[in-house]
């Protein structure tokens, strides 16, 4: 089954999502268990929504600071007139995202045309890596916005309905 809109999942498939938000390591059998239907139809359900990009991958959520990446900013971009969309855009989207340390890209509206959240081992290595974002052709300037202290930060939780 293609998936076209959000119309095409069914209850099932919601319910999983929503497990999987959960605790991505549930099992197989566990989900089945709480929808009231066979693990292999999970199994099945969880294969189509990965097939069709409504599951993008699976990851885990852990404190940065075990590999010392303490050092979180906020860098909004202006891009060049030309660089705005097309061609331009997209090679300016691929420079930054081959960019280890740039965690996330968003494009915005104001005051910036991009905003990027990047994570390093220190303020010296950040300054580098604006550096390197600086350079790419396209960028006209940087903004960046240093955290002080990581409040809160998670994934996606689906609420209950």
């Amino acid at each position: 089954m293609a998936y076209k809109s959000v119309k095409d999942l069914d209850a099932v498939d919601i319910k999983i999502i929503e497990r999987l938000c959960r605790d991505s390591s549930a099992s197989l059998s566990d989900i089945a268990e709480e929808l009231g239907v066979s693990a292999s139809t999970v199994h099945k359900r969880i294969n189509q929504l990965k097939e069709n990009n409504i599951i993008e991958r699976f990851t885990i959520l852990f404190d940065p600071s075990i590999l010392n990446l303490r050092t979180v900013a906020f860098v909004g971009i202006e891009l060049e007139r030309d660089a705005l969309m097309g061609k331009k855009k997209e090679e300016v989207v691929t420079g930054l995202a081959d960019i280890p340390y740039v965690m996330e890209i968003h494009e915005t509206l104001a005051p910036f045309d991009l905003i990027l959240k990047l994570r390093t081992k220190n303020v010296e290595k950040l300054r580098s890596v604006i550096t390197s974002i600086a350079a790419i052709d396209g960028v006209m300037a940087t903004n960046t916005i240093l955290t002080t202290n990581r409040i809160l930060e998670r994934y996606l939780e689906i609420p209950p309905s």
